[in-house]
Order: structure tokens, then sequence, then C-alpha cells
């Protein structure tokens, strides 16, 4: 039989180019992990559109991230706003503690029971501001009426920092409280803005990040603030990036980022968002994150896998699990990775763990996939 010498080169050329796409799809990791995390094929899609940062199109699509975010935190634009910001989560948390507290008058308790309470205290060291803080076990909730007890104790504390998701664990604090006096309150929220129902009502700072449970890529952060305190930031900052009041006074001025912004992950954002919204917003997410931590949690203790945290503590983020004796965890984690699986090394300081994440593009199938392969390991041992 006889091909002309133009379709074999066609076929060659389209076999090449299908063959990529497959090996792309066999290397496509799935992601139990706090984020970077599993995203859409049309939020990856989002990210191959170059667009000029002073393109009026792209000011729209900045201007359509911060009122959204608003809309999902329940506040209005009245009293509050969303403060964009290149790089990751923690960017946003040293902008904040930067930009609300001044290196005089004013002092911090941070309320620390893992890594992120504990990189807030090195961040405030490093910034030379000044803090105490109040200290529980990794797998401990927080004590809500002693801390109260210490910021009314002490008139001395203006602030309070505390991490909502606690990751290192999985925990889940109760960020509420009701203090004797007018306390500028901070909340790290970057890994439960988006799937948890947040009171706003007496928080001045709630921070989180574009690659979390709104399953965005890497690439800004945000803040919320109250208007008000933000106002008071004026000056605070001793960094020319990381200075929140500044960043927002240039939004104001023309909607444009005061330096290079990241155009794709911003585009990639707003697919997210849209998707988040079509989800059932934070209501939704919550719901799905939950379904996959609870099969999890069911089907990891089946196996004989212990879980680090109270039932009653646990967040729908991320599981905790603890290490086995009779398991290497580099040829567990090998294991896994090997078939594209990928899950969290522990992030303890005094017993060996592993993490497992909900959140991110996962479903049930996901975590079924993931236990099924863990039982296989199991088996080899």
């Amino acid at each position: 039989m006889y091909f002309s010498k133009k379709f074999v080169n066609f076929v060659i050329v389209f076999g090449k180019k299908y063959y990529f796409l497959f090996q792309q799809m066999l290397q496509q990791q799935i992601l139990f992990t706090p984020g970077p995390l599993l995203t859409t094929k049309s939020v990856k899609e989002a990210c191959l559109i170059d667009m000029g940062s002073r393109d009026p199109e792209f000011i729209k699509i900045i201007k359509y991230i911060k009122q959204r975010l608003l809309d999902i935190s329940n506040v209005s634009n009245e009293e509050y706003v969303a403060v964009l910001l290149q790089g990751s989560g923690t960017y946003a948390i040293e902008a904040t503690l930067q930009s609300a507290i001044n290196n005089t008058n004013h002092k911090v308790l941070v309320v620390i029971n893992g890594q992120y309470g504990e990189r807030q205290k090195k961040i405030l060291q490093l910034i030379n501001r000044k803090f105490v803080t109040v200290q529980y076990d990794e797998n401990q909730q927080i004590d809500v009426e002693e801390i109260q007890n210490i910021v009314n104790d002490d008139p001395s504390i203006t602030h309070v920092s505390i991490v909502h998701s606690e990751t290192t664990s999985g925990i889940l604090n109760n960020i509420y409280f009701n203090f004797n006096r007018r306390i500028t309150y901070i909340v790290d929220a970057v890994s439960s803005f988006g799937a948890y129902d947040i009171d706003m009502k007496n928080i001045d700072f709630l921070i989180s990040s574009s690659n979390k449970n709104i399953q965005g890529i890497p690439g800004f952060a945000f803040v919320i603030s109250k208007i008000e305190s933000l106002n008071q930031c004026k000056g605070n900052a001793q960094s020319l990036v990381l200075d929140l009041y500044d960043q927002e006074e240039a939004f104001k001025k023309n909607s444009q980022f005061r330096y290079t912004p990241p155009t794709h992950a911003l585009r990639a954002f707003k697919q997210a968002l849209i998707e988040h919204e079509f989800e059932g917003s934070s209501q939704g997410r919550f719901k799905r994150y939950s379904a996959n931590q609870k099969l999890l949690s069911e089907r990891m203790r089946k196996l004989g896998f212990e879980l680090y945290l109270n039932e009653k503590d646990q967040g729908c983020i991320i599981t905790t699990f603890l290490m086995p004796k009779n398991l290497n965890f580099q040829e567990f984690y090998d294991f896994l990775s090997q078939r594209n699986l990928v899950i969290y090394p522990g992030k303890l300081t005094k017993v060996d763990t592993f993490r497992i994440g909900s959140i991110g593009e996962i479903y049930p199938e996901h975590i079924n996939q993931l236990v099924d392969t863990i039982e296989e390991y199991l088996k080899k041992q």
C-alpha cells in the first residue's frame, strides 16, 4: 500500500504531538497537599494568554478579584478593602505585621500551636516589633478564655495575631474572642479562607493567598483589611515592597500594582473565583473538602493508621497521621510519588508524622485511589 509523503509527515507530526500530550497526562501529579494544589484545566488554560499589566482589560480583572474577595468575606467595600500583594502567603503575613504594628507603642500577642505561629514570631523578631506569645502544644486547641485574660490583664497589648487553620497539624483554631477594649486583630487565614465562612466583624486584617482554597496558582496573596485600620498603617512598614498602605494607595490612584504584577496568576485566579462561586462558594468547597477528609480518615484508620488530632479539633484542609515505626517515610513517599500521588511530610517537632491534604481539585475517587495505593504498599512490606 502506498502513502504519500505528505500523509506520512502528517501522521508523524500528529503522532508526536499526541504522544507528548499523553506523556504529559501520565506525568500529571495528584497533589494531596495544602497548596500549591491540584487546579482545574480551565484555570491552567487561563495562564496561556499574555496580558499587559497596564492594559484596561487586565485592570478589569484586578477590580473583579478585589470585589469578589470582599463578596466571599461578606463585607462591603465601604468598610473593607482587598489588598493584593505579589508573593506567597508568608509575604502577606510579613507585610501585615510590618504595616499594622509600629516599632514604638504597639505590642502584639501571638497565639502559637504550630510552625506557622512560630513563623510569625520569627518575622516579628527580624522586624524588631514588640511581642509576647502564648504557646500551646501542636495538637492542643487554644484556650480562648486564657487568651482573653492575658489581653484584658495587660493594657500594653494592642494587637493579637493567630493562625486559623494551622496546617502543621491540621487543627482548626477558634478565632472568636471578646476583649474588654479595642484590639487590632490579625488572622492568618491562608489555609482556611474560601473553605470556611469567617465572621469578619472584629477582624482588622485577614490574610490568604491565591493557591489555596480558591484553587488558583501560586503568585500572589491578599489581605482583607478594614479601611479604617489600613489607614492607620501609614509610615509603619520598614520595607518598600511589603507596605500594605502604600500598595493600596497605588491601587486607588490608577488601579495598578506598584511593581510588576503576576499577570498569569491573576488571570488564573479570576477563573478560579468564577469556579469557586459556581461550586457554591465557601460552603460548597467546605462540603467537598469535608467529604474528602472524612473518607480519608475512615479508610486510613481501617488500614491501621492513627490520626494525630482529636476529631473535634480536626479541620477539613489537611490531616496528620502518626508514622508507623515499621515504615520508612522516604520509601513510602517514593512509592506514592512514582505513581504520581504526592503527599506531605510531617512538620511536627515532637513526633514522626506525615500529612495528606483534602483540598484542591480532588474528589472521593482521588482519595480512594490514594488509599488503595497505600494499601498496596503495605502489602509489600
